[in-house]
């Protein structure tokens, strides 16, 4: 049995993906990493209510390297008592979401999704999504973009110029 290092539940062997967090295979960590995560998120909340909120989200980027957000998010909810990572859906549902969006809207608005869903920052989205596409064959769709529109304004002031006024 693995843990998670992103929010210390434990994760079945062979797994993907944390089932309450969504993070990666390659993000677990030993039970010894997740006792030091215990320490760490101790003196997170110690930190809070003796300096403040803004010297515990400090410490905790200095601790974890994640970025603003995900600090000022994870510090928010240890001090109120919780785990550092928020509750997220199931893996398979942010999957299947993931993939219709990219199908229907492309990749950036699936990346958007991925982001929201699992509060996570937006190289780590991108790798994610990536991985999903790629792992179950989907072509994210693709507008056609400035070029499109370029082409099409060219056709029409080519047309333009041809017609006798």
């Amino acid at each position: 049995m693995d843990y998670c290092r992103s929010c210390g539940s434990e994760v079945a062997d062979g797994t993907r993906q944390c089932p309450r967090c969504g993070a990666v295979v390659d993000e677990f960590a030993p039970v010894t990493e997740v006792a030091a995560d215990d320490q760490l998120h101790r003196e997170i909340r110690a930190l809070a209510s003796r300096e403040g909120v803004i010297a515990a989200i400090k410490r905790y980027r200095e601790a974890t390297g994640c970025d603003l957000t995900t600090a000022k998010g994870a510090v928010d909810r240890l001090v109120a008592g919780g785990a550092p990572v928020a509750e997220v859906p199931a893996a398979s549902s942010i999957e299947s979401a993931v993939l219709e969006i990219a199908e229907r809207e492309g990749k950036i608005p699936a990346i958007k999704r991925y982001r929201t869903e699992t509060n996570c920052g937006l190289k780590e989205a991108k790798e994610a999504v990536e991985t999903l596409l790629r792992e179950h064959g989907v072509q994210p769709r693709s507008g056609s973009g400035c070029a499109g529109v370029l082409l099409l304004l060219l056709l029409l002031i080519g047309l333009g110029l041809q017609l006798p006024f």
